[in-house]
């Protein structure tokens, strides 16, 4: 056999590119729905610590589950990091707040009482001991001011991941001159909706505050009691929740793609030119010897005629 040639073999399957970003995109989104489910059943509130950090948190591990034991993505890798880095940086400031208790300035007082049963002040409320509200419950409460405020404005603000997010304002005239607010409502449910609020899907715990006359300010740590997904909107965070993480365990898991051809592979280790498989035969179709005169190749032994007769 005077003539080799190498002949084109398949490669076994190529290892995946990493997926960084995907992997960040779809761990934010599954931190964000555990934050919110933990919020609607009363857990924690959404401050920095569910709203950035762990939505964060979660992005960076499953960077590395997309991207351990794949091919490099050097841009990927940096917007993904460029993502969760700094969104982690801001969470983690929320430990400041961590043992965060209400607080009135001002000189006010406030002091309220549920059907749950629970009297309070607003100053003994924290994260981890809001005070409990039933939304189909009653609610009493009296506050106080320092000086009767005369026509004056006020506002409500709730805080979600440490910005405040406004919720209703007013101005009030208070004529009689008084410093006591008192109010006594059967269900509050039904008093927020001839108020024109529906409170229907409001579950959880939030970090309220306001307020008053420039003067009186402050805030509160409440939560509207709920049973187990309760709300529409817990319900939701389940199921993204899930569906993120099932799409993650899928990226993660396909580590290599489909085989190829490589025409420039060299033949198995140990394998005679010909053998494509390695097992140490020849195959005579696959050898490609040299051509005689009368067109046929010498290893082809394949020809229906003999010239070579003594007619």
């Amino acid at each position: 056999m005077t003539e080799e040639q190498t002949v084109p073999t398949e490669t076994q399957g190529r290892v995946a590119k990493a997926r960084p970003v995907t992997g960040a995109i779809l761990g934010i989104i599954i931190g964000l729905a555990v934050a919110v489910i933990l919020q609607q059943q009363g857990v924690w509130p959404l401050d920095k610590l569910t709203v950035f950090l762990l939505p964060a948190a979660v992005g960076m591990i499953a960077i590395v589950m997309t991207s351990v034991g794949r091919s490099g993505a050097p841009a990927a890798m940096t917007i993904a990091l460029v993502i969760t880095i700094p969104m982690a940086a801001w969470g983690a400031t929320g430990f400041t707040t961590l043992d965060e208790i209400g607080q009135l300035n001002g000189g006010c007082t406030v002091q309220a009482q549920t059907s749950v049963p629970d009297t309070t002040f607003v100053t003994d409320t924290s994260k981890q001991d809001p005070f409990l509200i039933d939304p189909n419950g009653s609610l009493t409460w009296q506050a106080t001011s320092p000086v009767a405020f005369m026509d004056y404005d006020w506002d409500l603000w709730v805080d979600i991941g440490g910005f405040a997010v406004g919720l209703d304002s007013g101005h009030e005239d208070n004529e009689g001159g008084s410093q006591n607010n008192v109010g006594n409502v059967p269900n509050i449910s039904q008093y927020a909706e001839a108020r024109g609020i529906d409170i229907s899907q409001l579950r959880g715990v939030y970090k309220v505050g306001g307020e008053a006359a420039e003067t009186c300010s402050g805030f509160g740590f409440v939560e509207l009691i709920a049973d187990p997904l309760e709300t529409t909107i817990a319900k939701i965070a389940l199921a993204v929740a899930i569906l993120a993480l099932i799409m993650l365990l899928i990226a993660a898991l396909r580590k290599r793609g489909g085989t190829t051809a490589d025409a420039g592979a060299e033949p198995a280790a140990g394998a005679m030119p010909g053998d494509t498989d390695g097992a140490g035969d020849v195959d005579a179709d696959d050898v490609d010897g040299p051509i005689l005169s009368n067109g046929i190749e010498s290893g082809d032994t394949s020809s229906g005629s003999d010239d070579n007769d003594n007619d």
